[in-house]
């Protein structure tokens, strides 16, 4: 590095440890990614020299099942991640990974459960690859008796949870997901990852896994098996579990062992779907905070964005989004791996104000049949979720300014058996607005239980209007609500039947065109998976009387408009009027919008039904492909980077 780039970038990690937020104007993303090194170096050694804290271990989720250890497992990897990283304390860095090893040594059924081992195990191979015996980074860090110890369970793991059949691609296109999409991708990363290791040790190359299979056999089939996972996620859809910040964060978490550790073919294909996860993430977000349709978007997390975890510590770790996160073994992998996103998808995030005003259309994958849902992993009598890639299911769109983010995942009103659990569960659709406050509007139904429901709801949007209705066809969905944020909003005002409200840079509006509606309390408890009690942050509850009733949400940039009672003007003009069932709408924005209440009709736009297979898998200015081409494009101004999933060559050039 230059001293004149090395000063740059000292001046800007300054600046940002000390909170200050970067703006495109004075940062060059290149610049801003080549603080990686910096930020990471700077978090490990802000905890230097403290011991160990174990993570409670807590029981069983459910009858049956292995204890839920994941967090203690995660407190051990990040003090060993961090030891070995800073080269101090090695000795309680080895005893540490020997210890969490022993434990499950020791109980056998938390190995295979689905919500312990395989979130942490793949973290503790990275940690061979880098320290062990003939580590990459630093060999000898790890001792070859605990290099040797803390595999053993993750070989009781594999033996009965790996098995060829579910590496075979060929008739599947690895559409079949076990269990679901994130514990499917830590469970095939962990599969992999171990047969790499093992293929070359004496004590496992001739040991045979439960389906008479060799640690030989299983490496070359997982690796072939996710060059075809990638490449199809760039022809048909990156994320079932859509824009779920938490779950997204997971999926990906072990495909840097893939680029920091495979062969040139499995290490580029995971480099290009690093590329387009990033790219994704980046052009519906505004400070971090995720906007678009979603699903999979649970309890209190549709009403606010943890910022300690999930994407977040990655958004700091790559473009200085957020504040500095804390030692946290989910986040290891990207942590300690090489991989780091090319200058056009810093571009992209970082520059909010630069990428104007734009909408997204992405198709995204849910219909299939639903499989058995794995309370263990090693279930090969099961059968998976099988999705279907034949026809078109889900249109997620978004409208985007530098003030807002409107979006919805768009589909027909079909009955709960259409679809994959995975993306059926606790979808959000609603406005985040730019600002600290996390403000935002959520139009769903709420769910019963106040945690978690199916094919809630369906919608048709076009810019920034948005009409929405419960479904009868979905499962466990109580009263359709529309929540708002107090922070980052000011206190509803109602005219006219209609309910307005300012954020920092927009405005919003929301009709009820139907049996109207009362105001309540707006913090939801619940209770999660461990029986913690938790809430969503204060809010405020607009309850529809008429549980299908439609909704209708505006939003525009203040920008556009002279003042709020110019809006508010511009939202009493707009026509509503029935045509027996069918809702037809005039937006603030000029268009024509229909929602058939019966829901029988495919829901227009300005005349036209809304395609659910559009022609693109990604639409926007930023990243485009066609359906089912492999061939992606990523681009912002004079930066342009061409993911070929299809080009058995080198890396792209970026």
């Amino acid at each position: 590095m230059s001293i004149i780039r090395f000063a740059f970038v000292a001046a800007l990690m300054g600046a940002l440890m000390q909170g200050a937020e970067p703006t495109h104007k004075d940062l060059d993303p290149q610049a801003v990614v080549a603080g990686f090194d910096q930020r990471v170096d700077a978090m490990f050694r802000a905890e230097a020299g403290r011991p160990l804290v174990r993570a409670k271990k807590q029981k069983p989720l459910g009858p049956g099942r292995g204890n839920y250890v994941r967090a203690y497992s995660y407190s051990i990897v990040a003090f060993a991640a961090r030891c070995l990283y800073l080269n101090e304390m090695l000795v309680e860095a080895n005893a540490a990974l020997v210890e969490n090893a022993q434990w499950y040594l020791d109980h056998p059924k938390d190995i295979n459960d689905r919500d312990s081992f395989h979130w942490h195990a793949e973290i503790v191979m990275r940690l061979i690859e880098m320290y062990g015996t003939h580590g990459s980074k630093h060999a000898g860090r790890i001792t070859k008796e605990t290099e040797a110890f803390v595999l053993k369970p993750i070989w009781l793991y594999a033996k009965k949870c790996s098995w060829l059949g579910k590496a075979d691609y060929r008739k599947s296109q690895t559409w079949d997901i076990y269990s679901s999409e994130n514990h499917h991708a830590m469970d095939f990363t962990l599969n992999w990852e171990f047969s790499k290791l093992a293929k070359d040790r004496p004590e496992y190359q001739n040991l045979k896994y439960d389906d008479g299979s060799t640690a030989a056999e299983q490496y070359r089939s997982w690796n072939e098996y996710f060059v075809a996972y990638c490449r199809e996620r760039a022809r048909k859809g990156i994320c079932v579990e859509m824009r779920s910040d938490g779950y997204n964060s997971t999926l990906i978490k072990g495909f840097y062992n893939f680029y920091d550790f495979g062969d040139p073919q499995v290490r580029r294909s995971a480099g290009m779907l690093l590329d387009l996860y990033w790219a994704y993430w980046a052009e519906e977000q505004i400070e971090g905070h995720m906007g678009g349709g979603g699903s999979r978007i649970k309890g209190s997390n549709p009403f606010h964005q943890n910022r300690e975890h999930g994407n977040a510590p990655l958004a700091w770790f790559y473009f200085g989004i957020g504040k500095p996160p804390s030692v946290y073994g989910h986040d290891m992998d990207a942590a300690l791996s090489d991989y780091r996103p090319p200058p056009v998808v810093a571009d992209i995030a970082l520059d909010v104000k630069g990428r104007g005003r734009y909408e997204i259309r992405q198709r995204a994958q849910g219909l299939g049949k639903q499989g058995y849902t794995f309370p263990q992993m090693d279930q090969p009598g099961k059968a998976p979720s099988r999705l279907r890639t034949d026809g078109g299911g889900i249109l997620r769109y978004s409208y985007c300014d530098p003030a807002f983010i409107i979006g919805t995942p768009m589909c027909l009103a079909r009955p709960l058996s259409d679809w994959a659990a995975i993306s059926a569960q606790s979808r959000w659709q609603g406005v985040i607005f730019a600002g600290k406050q996390d403000a935002r509007i959520v139009p769903i139904p709420r769910p019963a239980d106040n945690r978690v429901d199916l094919n809630a709801f369906w919608s048709v949007q076009s810019k920034g209007s948005l009409i929405t209705q419960k479904l009868t066809y979905g499962k466990g969905a109580a009263e359709m609500d529309v929540w708002m944020s107090r922070d980052g909003l000011t206190v509803p005002v109602e005219e006219d039947g209609i309910v307005f409200v300012e954020s920092q840079g927009a405005y919003a509006a929301i009709r009820v065109p139907r049996g109207g509606f009362t105001w309540k309390d707006g913090v939801y408890a619940f209770k999660a998976e461990t029986g913690e009690t938790r809430q969503t942050p204060p809010g405020r509850i607009m309850a529809l009387k008429e549980e299908y009733a439609p909704v209708i949400l505006e939003v525009m940039a203040r920008s556009d408009v002279p003042s709020f009672d110019a809006f508010k003007a511009k939202v009493k003009a707009c026509a509503i009027r029935m045509d027996g069932p069918v809702l037809k709408y005039h937006s603030v924005y000029g268009d024509e919008l229909t929602l058939d209440t019966s829901y029988r009709k495919t829901p227009t736009i300005n005349g036209k039904p809304v395609d659910y297979a559009p022609p693109k898998v990604y639409d926007s200015p930023f990243l485009n492909a066609d359906y089912d081409s492999g061939i992606v494009t990523i681009s912002k101004g004079n930066r342009k980077l061409t993911l070929d999933f299809n080009d058995g060559g080198l890396a792209p050039k970026r």
